[in-house]
């Protein structure tokens, strides 16, 4: 796999723990860390998007 499938494979991987996280720390006082959390996970998805205009679709951690 080239470089670039296996970066677009780990910021879509962060999106989703990021996202994971925001939502396990919502139920707590800690709203600026999810909110971090919250536009960390759109920014790596938002570059996932721009880099996979080739069509790969990976939603799992990339493997070495």
């Amino acid at each position: 796999m080239d470089g670039a499938a296996n970066d677009l494979r780990m910021l879509r991987y962060v999106a989703q723990i990021t996202r994971k996280l925001a939502k396990m720390l919502s139920r707590t006082r800690y709203q600026m860390l999810v909110y971090f959390l919250e536009m960390t996970a759109v920014e790596a998805d938002s570059l996932a998007a721009g880099q996979g205009r080739s069509g790969v679709e990976a939603h799992d951690p990339p493997r070495d």
